[in-house]
């Protein structure tokens, strides 16, 4: 059975999702609600996720997690995450968060590293788009992918992230 990994980057306004394949292959999806706002919007998130990853045996999600410094509509993306949450982890699916400067430190081997850099790793490394929450989606789906399979990107940064994260989760078995 072919096994995928998920990554979301979470927003209110355009989602990125990526799907890794076991066997290489590589689906990503953008979630635009446009102007729908409220219980519309989050229903709209929620059928358009289902909608992607249906019929598909889904190992690991991992999200990017909200960047706490950040003062803008914390409460709509505490919605939107809320919403994602619920959804991924009702079909069964573990989930992690990792926050945005570790995605990054990840991919680029700086948790400073600008959208740009990101972007430019993210399809160096095989994203299929360059939209930036398609790529940073990209980010986390790779790290998902190299939590259950091993380390995918032998960087001293990359192994330092997956070993946080995976010290932070023990319950989900992985080393």
């Amino acid at each position: 059975m072919l096994e995928y990994f998920l990554g979301i980057d979470p927003s209110a306004t355009s989602t990125g999702l990526t799907l890794l394949g076991s066997d290489g292959s590589c689906e990503v999806h953008l979630i635009k609600p446009r102007k729908l706002r409220d219980c519309a919007r989050l229903q709209y998130i929620n059928r358009d996720i289902k909608s992607f990853i249906s019929n598909k045996h889904i190992t690991l999600c991992v999200y990017e997690s909200p960047s706490y410094g950040s003062t803008h509509k914390e409460f709509i993306l505490g919605e939107v995450l809320g919403v994602i949450k619920l959804t991924v982890s009702s079909l069964g699916i573990p989930m992690v968060g990792s926050a945005p400067t570790q995605l990054k430190k990840y991919l680029t081997g700086s948790g400073r590293a600008s959208k740009q850099s990101v972007i430019e790793h993210a399809v160096k490394l095989g994203c299929t788009s360059n939209q930036e929450d398609i790529c940073d989606s990209y980010a986390a789906a790779l790290l998902c992918k190299d939590i259950v399979k091993g380390p995918l990107l032998n960087t001293r940064s990359s192994r330092e992230v997956r070993t946080t994260l995976i010290g932070k989760h023990p319950l989900l078995g992985y080393k």
